[in-house]
């Protein structure tokens, strides 16, 4: 009886043991099975079949599946739709292995109307939350989305107006470590000791190549963990000096265009800084497989700048799951009274944006078209092109892709005064 009951203990331990085992291996996240595990995958759109050129004319039986910002682009500025079947996405190998590594432990702390505290904890690195189940989760996701470790853009920018058209350009290079901490692809990981130490989670330097008389003007811009406002010092040529960069104004636009320091991806604020409700899972169309081709070479091949409103652009959209999420500031000035994010589900990007005055109209749209991997196992997507347009000056700022790279490994000791004063030589 005595080993008859020995027997039952052994047993009831290997099926307990057993069962965690086969609970934990349902749980890992591999990239077979990442939409599934941490978002979801498309629904069928009634009717759609890749291939179909949408516009103001026909949209309508698949308006539910578009924002109701691309409406009212298709309805009074004439933009068209290039449709593509859909594509999955997954992240990086190690960011998935760093995901299924890390995802224990990880805690959300209530902020209240707090701003400056922190609201998360316990997070080291890859995606916080697969298969979110709020706003708030899926923003922390966004924020810790798969971009690589660190990148080079080489880009446009176009100041066009609806009425006249294009009405002066430039051209400029971006340097960034995007994890600074919390890296997943490039060794130190997770985090640079350099920066860990001193809390920066995020390392910019960007300087202007064209027009002659703007060349070299530059800025050098630290993130930090916690979320306060970032740091940063610009570089003029003709005086041959830096000055420190004033933030905590909200509403400042980037070099004078249409998009806030804030819109750059879609955001860069804080998951802290913002109320996130979360609206619903949809499917909708949008550019994550865009086609839209890098180089000075292809610009006139992508935008249309010869035709009114000279902002719409040609690239391809396909059906996307996504969370549409609303965000709301905790700042009274802040410029927008509210935001809404259509985040892939897929990579927690976000190709479109709808952004509203304080009196709840609609101010902005940004569309961001990314395109695909180089190689989806080691390497992110990389950017097509993204596009601000307000509709209230009926004016637009677009960003042609001249070239992107990411994940070469660039050195903390690069992000320095001394070093942008030389690149803007």
């Amino acid at each position: 009886m005595r080993n008859l009951k020995r027997f039952v203990g052994f047993a009831a331990i290997v099926a307990i043991v057993g069962g965690l085992a086969v609970d934990a291996a349902a749980q890992t996240l591999t990239k077979e099975n990442w939409t599934e595990k941490a978002g979801f995958k498309p629904a069928p759109i009634p009717g759609f079949k890749p291939g179909l050129i949408l516009d103001g004319t026909n949209y309508q039986p698949f308006k539910d599946h578009l924002p109701p910002a691309i409406h009212l682009l298709m309805d009074k500025y004439k933009m068209k739709v290039w449709t593509a079947p859909y594509q999955p996405i997954h992240p990086s190998l190690s960011y998935i292995d760093a995901t299924n590594k890390y995802r224990g432990g990880i805690k959300l702390i209530d902020t209240g109307s707090e701003t400056r505290k922190r609201g998360i904890e316990g997070y080291v690195a890859g995606l916080p939350f697969p298969d979110p189940k709020t706003g708030l989760e899926v923003a922390y996701n966004y924020h810790y989305s798969y971009q690589g470790d660190d990148g080079g853009f080489h880009y446009g920018v176009y100041w066009v107006s609806a009425k006249s058209g294009v009405e002066r350009n430039e051209e400029w290079r971006w340097l960034y470590i995007n994890r600074a901490q919390n890296r997943t692809d490039v060794d130190p990981r997770p985090h640079i000791p350099e920066f860990e130490e001193k809390g920066i989670a995020y390392a910019s330097m960007t300087w202007a190549v064209e027009p002659y008389d703007k060349a070299g003007f530059g800025a050098l811009y630290y993130r930090y963990n916690e979320p306060k406002d970032q740091e940063g010092w610009i570089y003029i040529p003709t005086m041959r000096r830096t000055m420190k960069a004033t933030f905590g104004t909200r509403g400042d636009a980037w070099n004078s265009t249409d998009m806030l320091y804030e819109d750059v991806r879609g955001y860069m604020g804080y998951p802290e800084w913002m109320n996130w409700k979360l609206i619903g899972k949809k499917t909708i169309l949008a550019p994550m497989h865009s086609g839209v081709r890098s180089g000075k070479q292809y610009r006139d091949q992508t935008f249309d700048f010869k035709t009114p409103p000279h902002w719409n652009f040609r690239s391809k959209w396909e059906p996307r799951p996504v969370y549409v999420v609303e965000a709301t500031p905790k700042f009274r000035d802040y410029p927008y009274s509210k935001m809404v994010f259509y985040f892939d589900a897929e990579t927690f990007l976000i190709p479109v944006k709808e952004a509203y005055d304080k009196k709840g109209k609609l101010w902005k749209i940004v569309i961001n078209a990314y395109n695909d991997s180089p190689d989806m196992t080691k390497a992110p997507m990389t950017i097509g092109t993204s596009v601000t347009i307000d509709l209230q000056a009926e004016h637009a700022t677009v960003f042609p892709s001249y070239n992107f790279t990411a994940n070469t490994g660039l050195e903390p000791g690069k992000f320095t005064l001394t070093n942008l004063k030389k690149m803007a030589k």
